[in-house]
């Protein structure tokens, strides 16, 4: 697996239970929904067991506390035990990354003046007689039916009829508000600073600090105070590090969330009341002013339209119109994604309304506060800010009190170049992730191609022929019905006076030289007294104004839009959509023979198609109650668009870089896949050395086995070559030169009747065309399930599930931060991927040049101290200071300065901090270290001048100098900096260190500061660190035996990373050819 781990189940939004008995006897229950997935088991605290628990505690002086602080598992199991939910008052809630929490359970009674009011599936309220529940990541967990639920419950499980229904006409009583609000709360997501001393609280209690309060207790009574005193200050500079980057983030985060403004909401009696947002509740009906709004909550569109930014919560800086919820006669469940185009989301703002005549245009509020989109989304960010326990091994004498500041310093000085290049980060753990990319999923529409598309060419289709390219639009009688249909089918609308809304709509309205209106007449009546848009033709048009009356908005799923018009004499609907859609939704007969043909023709040269159609409908039906089933059905195909969807200027530079990196591209799109794979193709996606083969199915085909038959077909750029089997092998077509494409239709045909070759086909398979945007998440997560790291760079609201389900989700967003995923580019093209991944390359392998430093610099150090001990001595505190200060902690930061380096290395650099490269190269520099040490130590024990150490019964520095000592210390420093120049990893993944100018610089004073340290005897400086005299021409040989050291670090270095990248393309060769 990937840096992600391993991936549980994704499930319903809400706590299940498969039996609910079971788990209240036991006590256990796994919660599952959107964003998390963790188990919930029970406690009751027993008397007995918190009285020992509180005796170890003031017995050991808090010791046994503050350990089992660190194991909240274990802290629970001690003063409680398991039993069944209705006995319990805590609980131990274990997510998926198996981090603990203890919460406590809050239990109430039913009485006359304590309510125990929980929302119902349906919405409305009922009371139990025990009401239990515990708060977690903002939520509140309510034992409700056998199971843990959250206030998401409400609507959770009713269908669109009985939703609309379930509007109160004259909005919800003062009563009913009161008892709402008991259990959904207030409508507020605050996002505190933590205060300081919390914040210092925490870190100091994690095991790292608390085992340097205990070296500095120890130093203290051994007298070493100014060492102590270094260790302090060095430890609370290491925490304020952590504090400001903590706090920094918190203020980012808290600038997203807009706290409250004012509302109107139709409460008792119909009257339309003016109230904060934070006080509205579930149930609440909005009403949505025509000049628009910011909107506080998750609500369901009753009727009218509006056009919504959503920006901030999908990145997509389009805006696109929300249609208020139909029953379509169907007995669907309604659910926040099948019926997101009814939905407006919290954190949205409403740009402006299309409304009914003498109506509000309303709005029902069925989430609020965190349980709102937004507020997931706000709770999932939450927990990367938490404060992680640093569980580091302590196998040395010596934890250097730098190493948390130093290890995470990459990623700070990684974040702040990465925001000088107009990439903005809301997870700073994450940039370390994207050094392990080895898979980028890409969209189409937006991210490898311009967001415009130029038009081609019309063809008109009559009597079920088609006709001639007509690659000029007229209003002659042969094409203006279709001009008609192009300049009605779709949800434009007109904001101060310009066009918005999809590019693709915009660039064909244009075309047809139509003009937009918003119909302010008072002549529709008979049109249910709606706000229809007008559509006037040309002068030059024979063809009168008309108007829409209804518009069935455009879904990914679906593939499709249509729309109601109505004129002078007739009504009609029109619809366009992907070819194969249209297709199936028209009548056959209005079908040309060719027209599959001619499809694939353009497709395969790239061109975007949209088929259109059209049905004639009675006047004066109901049209706002008509489904879109009804309409989008016995069509007549009137005409074919095609489009020119040109590539981005960088897009191929940076598909080749990587194809170079040996990181892998995938295109996965809603678009043809034949208009895919030609575009795969044009970009470097689908290498053109290499065949590719369509993975297709047949409907309705059969083997043996009942499962549908997959057909493989070659296709090149000249021909096409059919194969069938029964039973496809894909891991014996990856071993040839071939690519592979598949549609969301078969894909969807893999997933459910072929799951053994899924793991196959997401390695092989580098076009996913007709992809759902469910189906984009899917794809997503099973290239983390077979071990990939994954990136996923996309620029719409399609791709919002795929973006957050990534490893590293890259959003293509003029919005400063975007919640749909951890990274907003505003530079709208692909070369930030680039970039994102050379950064988290360089500061991947920043935070290992820093453990390895930090682990050299300590071990040696170690090995200096053992070697004193035997003389029973040790270094004196300036000598230790001078270490610390001068050397390691100078270079330890300015090293992780080095920029990233410009080019992608073909190999990504190591995942494991102990990978066997890094513990081969630090151990074998320690040997080398550690022979000097040792050399120097036995040398200088035979020379006439020798004085051997002899110890005293005082303790101070005075009586600690030796010439034992001295040489160690001399020869040790040039170690030191050695260390840091072997492991301040350059070139490939960071940039020379001669491009870090302060670095280079402060190594070369502190080389040549030790060099005259050592050389020239001047005696204040030597008594201040604490060295005795040593003879000029012995201190000559210590440097010369520096010398010959750092010559066989460097060369015993360059041999491992030789070595090491051999073993790495052998082995990448083998698993090739495998």
């Amino acid at each position: 697996m990937g840096p992600g781990g391993s991936r549980r189940p994704r499930n319903s939004q809400h706590a299940t239970a498969s039996s609910a008995s079971a788990a209240s006897r036991d006590g256990q229950q796994q919660n599952k929904n959107t964003e998390h997935e963790f188990d919930i088991v029970a406690y009751r605290t027993t008397l007995w067991r918190t009285f020992f628990f509180y005796a170890l505690s003031f017995g050991t002086c808090g010791i046994f506390r503050l350990i089992l602080h660190w194991f909240p598992k274990r802290l629970i199991q001690f003063r409680a035990k398991r039993c069944s939910v209705e006995c319990a008052d805590l609980v131990l809630v274990v997510d998926n990354h198996a981090r603990h929490d203890i919460c406590k359970v809050y239990h109430r009674n039913r009485s006359g003046t304590e309510h125990t009011v929980v929302a119902n599936t349906d919405g409305t309220l009922s009371e139990l007689e025990d009401l239990r529940w515990f708060k977690y990541r903002k939520l509140q967990y309510t034992w409700i039916d056998g199971e843990w639920s959250t206030p998401s419950r409400a609507y959770s499980h009713i269908t669109p009829e009985a939703l609309a229904k379930s509007v109160p006409a004259s909005g919800l009583k003062s009563d009913d508000v009161a008892l709402r609000r008991t259990y959904f709360g207030m409508n507020v997501m605050p996002v505190k600073l933590s205060p300081f001393y919390e914040l210092v609280y925490k870190e100091v209690l994690s095991p790292f600090y608390i085992f340097q309060i205990i070296s500095v207790s120890v130093w203290y009574v051994d007298d070493y105070v100014w060492y102590a005193a270094l260790i302090i200050v060095m430890s609370l500079y290491s925490v304020i590090m952590t504090l400001r980057q903590t706090r920094s983030q918190q203020r980012r985060l808290q600038s997203m969330v807009v706290e409250h403004d004012e509302v109107e909401v139709i409460r008792e009696n119909g009257r339309v009341c003016k109230m904060d947002s934070s006080e509205i509740v579930p149930g609440d009906v909005l009403v949505i002013p025509p000049q628009g709004c910011m909107m506080y909550c998750d609500c369901v569109l009753m009727n009218g339209t509006v056009i919504v930014n959503e920006s901030m919560l999908t990145g997509e800086s389009i805006p696109i119109t929300k249609s208020a919820i139909v029953d379509d006669g169907h007995e669907k469940v309604f659910s926040m994604e099948k019926h997101g185009k009814n939905i407006i989301f919290n954190g949205t703002k409403v740009l402006q309304t299309k409304y009914y005549k003498g109506q509000h245009v309303k709005a029902l509020v069925i989430r609020t506060a965190y349980s709102t989109t937004k507020g997931q989304l706000i709770r999932s960010i939450i927990s990367f800010f938490k404060i992680f326990i640093r569980a580091l091994d302590l196998v040395t004498i010596v934890v250097p009190p730098a190493l948390p500041a130093v290890m995470g310093i990459g990623i700070f000085y990684a974040q702040r170049r990465l925001r000088q290049k107009s990439i903005y980060c809301i997870s700073p753990t994450t940039i370390n992730t994207c050094g392990a990319i080895d898979v980028v999923c890409f969209d189409k529409t937006g991210t490898l191609t311009e967001d415009g598309l130029d038009f081609y060419a019309l063809r008109v289709v009559e009597n079920a022929k088609i006709g001639e390219n007509i690659v000029q639009i007229s209003t002659n009688e042969t094409c203006q019905n279709v001009v008609r249909a192009i300049a009605t089918c779709h949800t434009l609308s007109k904001i101060n006076h310009e066009l918005h809304g999809d590019p693709l709509d915009v660039i064909m309205f244009e075309q047809t030289r139509y003009s937009l209106e918003e119909d302010d007449s008072e002549s529709h009546e008979s049109i249910e007294s709606i706000q229809p848009i007008l559509i006037r033709p040309p002068k030059d048009s024979t063809l009168p104004d008309c108007q829409i009356v209804k518009q069935f908005t455009f879904s990914s799923g679906l593939q499709r839009q249509s729309v109601i018009v109505t004129d002078e004499d007739s009504m009609k609907a029109y619809c366009k959509g992907s070819p194969e859609m249209i297709m199936s939704l028209c009548r056959p007969e209005t079908v040309p023979e060719n027209f599959h043909d001619i499809v694939e023709e353009y497709s395969q040269h790239g061109y975007r198609l949209i088929a259109v159609a059209e049905k004639d409908l009675v006047i004066g039906s109901e049209v706002q109650k008509t489904s879109r089933q009804s309409i989008e059905c016995d069509l007549t195909l009137i005409g074919l668009v095609a489009l020119e969807n040109r590539l981005k200027p960088v897009t191929t530079e940076v598909i080749q870089k990587l194809n170079e990196a040996n990181i892998r591209s995938v295109m996965v799109t809603g678009d043809n896949l034949l208009t895919a794979l030609s575009v795969a193709r044009e970009c470097g996606i689908i290498v053109s050395k290499k065949t590719a083969y369509l993975i297709e199915h047949e409907n309705g085909v059969v083997d043996k086995r009942g499962r549908t038959i997959l057909t493989i077909r070659e296709k090149g750029e000249h021909h096409t070559q059919e194969r069938q089997s029964k039973s496809v092998d894909l891991s014996k077509m990856s071993n040839v030169d071939c690519q592979f494409a598949i549609s969301g239709s078969t894909f969807s045909v893999v997933t459910h009747e072929y799951p053994e070759l899924l793991d196959q086909l997401v390695c092989v398979c580098n076009v996913f065309a007709r992809m759902a945007p469910e189906q984009k998440q899917l794809l997503v997560e099973h290239l983390q399930d077979v071990g990939q790291t994954v990136a996923m760079c996309g620029d719409g609201a399609n791709d919002c599930a795929a973006l957050k389900a990534a490893h590293a989700g890259i959003s293509l967003s003029e919005a400063e931060a975007s919640i749909a995923a951890p990274f907003t580019s505003k530079v709208a093209d692909i070369r930030c991927v680039i970039t994102l991944i050379s950064e988290g390359r360089a500061a991947l392998v920043t935070s290992y040049s820093a453990f390895l430093c930090m682990a050299g610099y300590s071990l040696t150090q170690f090995i200096s101290i053992l070697l004193l001990y035997w003389i029973a001595t040790s270094y004196s505190q300036m000598q230790f200071l001078f270490i610390d200060i001068a050397i390691v902690t100078n270079l330890a930061f300015l090293s992780s300065q080095t920029r990233a380096h410009k080019g992608l290395a073909s190999t990504p650099p190591p995942t494991s901090i102990l990978s066997t490269a890094s513990m081969v190269s630090l151990f074998g520099q320690l040997a080398i270290g550690g022979m000097a040490q040792i050399g120097v130590f036995c040398l200088i024990t035979m020379q006439e001048w020798f004085k051997p150490f002899q110890p005293t019964h005082h303790d101070n520095d005075e009586d600690r100098k030796s010439l034992q000592g001295t040489a160690i210390f001399y020869v040790s420093l040039f170690h030191y900096i050695v260390l840091y120049f072997v492991f301040a990893a350059g070139p490939p993944y960071r940039a020379s260190i001669t491009s870090n100018k302060a670095f280079l610089m402060s190594m070369i004073c502190v080389t040549i500061g030790c060099i005259a340290i050592v050389v020239f005897y001047f005696t204040p400086v030597q008594y201040f660190l604490g060295c005795l005299f040593i003879p000029q021409q012995f201190r000559f040989i210590i440097l010369f035996i520096a010398l010959i050291t750092a010559i066989v670090s460097i060369l015993y270095d360059r041999c491992v990373d030789w070595i090491s990248i051999k073993i790495s393309e052998k082995i990448r060769q083998m698993r090739k050819g495998a």
